[in-house]
This record gives C-alpha cells, structure tokens and sequence, in this order.
C-alpha cells in the first residue's frame, strides 16, 4: 500500500473516530445531566480538563494516524489512557472511567480497523488474488 493512500486512509478513519467521539461525548453528558442534575450540584466541577483531554485525544489520534509502526501506536493509546488515569481517578473516578473506555476505546478501534484493511490489502497483492473478468455461471453445490 502507498505510504499516501495509508496515511490519508489513517487519518479518515482517526476523523471519523473523533467526530463520533464529540457525539457520543455529547450525547453522555445530556444523560448524566438529566439523571443527576448540573456537573456542579455534586460539588465536584471538571472544569477545564475537560478540553485538556480533549485535545490531548485528538493530538494522539493525528499521531496515532501518521504512524507506520503498530507498536507506537498502541504504545501512544497507553501513554494516553494512563495520563487520563492519573489525573482523573483521584478526584473524578466515574469521568476517569469514561474518558478512558470512551477515548481509549475509539482510538483502540480507530487503530484495528486501519491495521486490518492494510493486512488485506498486503495479503491481496502478496498472492496476487483479483476478481475475475466474467465470473463462472455454473452453479457449484
């Protein structure tokens, strides 16, 4: 595979990652602000570690997207799922949990479904398989 066409296939499918990221975001804090109330009415406030860690997943999912080596991929998601762990846990717990699965979860799946189509796409040119010209019309049982 072309180091452009991987790179461009990468950093479309860390966007979409990121854009359903800000949706599923959205959509949990609409759901914990109907069943508890306000951020603040249990006296804990996020503040702005929020778009920290925002910006943070996004500045690992366009790194995550340039890099060839799996190894330093996933080595980035690491980094970052601990980094979020250490700052979130001690103070806001249940938000540490959702930053982690949420984030973590979107890079993780971000990362394996570009890992997949480009071991397809090696494994098509190493063997040399291509669709047919005029498929057979016999009927094999």
């Amino acid at each position: 595979m072309n180091t452009y066409v991987r790179v461009a296939m990468c950093l479309a499918f860390h966007v979409a990652g990121c854009v359903a990221y800000t949706f599923l975001n959205d959509a949990v804090v609409d759901a914990y602000k109907a069943f508890n109330g306000g951020f603040t009415t249990r006296g804990v406030g996020i503040g702005i570690a929020h778009y920290t860690f925002i910006y943070i997943f996004f500045g690992v999912n366009a790194l995550a997207a340039v890099l060839p080596s799996l190894w330093g991929k996933l080595a980035l998601l690491a980094l970052m799922v601990a980094w979020i762990l250490f700052m979130m846990v001690p103070h806001n717990p249940l938000r540490a949990l959702f930053y982690t699965v949420a984030q973590g979860g979107v890079t993780l799946l971000a990362i394996l479904l570009t890992q997949v189509i480009e071991l397809r796409w090696e494994n098509r040119l190493l063997t040399g398989r291509t669709l047919p010209a005029r498929p057979s019309q016999e009927v094999v049982a």
